[in-house]
This record gives C-alpha cells, sequence and structure tokens, in this order.
C-alpha cells in the first residue's frame, strides 16, 4: 500500500520536447532498481508540460527517491530541457486502486473485501 506520493511538473522548451521524452523513457529502469518506489509515471499533459508521478510506502521512500539516481539525472538534463527547474510537490495519498485491488487511505479503519473478478462472468 502506498500512502506518499511525488508530483513533479516538467516544462519542456518547445524545441527540446522530444528529448525531454526520451530521456523519461530511458529513465524507467533506474527507478526500477528503487524498491521503495512502488509506481511511476511519466506523462504528457499538454503540449509542452509533463509530469512524473511516483509512490512510496513510506515518506523515507519519497525521500531517498528525491535523493536518487533518477531525480539527480533529472536535474542535471533540467538547464538544457526545461523552460524552469522541476516543480517538486510531495503528496499524501487519500484513496487509490492499482490492480485488482483499491483502498481508501484514511485515519479509520475501511472493511476490505476480498473480490476477485473472473472473466466471462
Amino acid at each position: 500500500m502506498s500512502k506518499y506520493a511525488l508530483y513533479i511538473k516538467l516544462e519542456a522548451r518547445p524545441e527540446k520536447r522530444q528529448e525531454l521524452e526520451i530521456f523519461l523513457k530511458q529513465t524507467l529502469p533506474t527507478v526500477k532498481e528503487e524498491d521503495e518506489t512502488k509506481t511511476w509515471y511519466a506523462f504528457k499533459a499538454a503540449e509542452n508540460i509533463y509530469v512524473i508521478f511516483d509512490t512510496f510506502g513510506s515518506k523515507l521512500g519519497r525521500d531517498a527517491h528525491l535523493q536518487g539516481k533518477a531525480v539527480e539525472a533529472l536535474h542535471q538534463v533540467a538547464d538544457d530541457l526545461l523552460v524552469r527547474p522541476p516543480e517538486f510537490v510531495p503528496v499524501d495519498l487519500l484513496a487509490q486502486k492499482v490492480g485488482l485491488e483499491s483502498e481508501v487511505l484514511s485515519d479509520v479503519d475501511v472493511k476490505k473485501y476480498d473480490l476477485r473478478f473472473i472473466d466471462g462472468l
């Protein structure tokens, strides 16, 4: 279960969009090495706006990611590829659905039902 996330907004230089997309795709293997990074998404939100969204099992995992190789690599290319420095926004997740599991994260106990969906039914 991931309770913590990181939203990173990137504004690409118009002439560097393709290079940024390549960089983001090439970053995935580095992120896969991080045990505490539970999910990692890189996507295009608008013409020059890209977002990285990651989830973590703990604040320590999020902090480790911020000190890790992927973020270091992003800082190294930021001046060349981005209009301004990346905007890092730590967030706390309230609810999530990943695969067949969904969960609302709160301070109150939420009863989970162990339901499985079977194709054809």
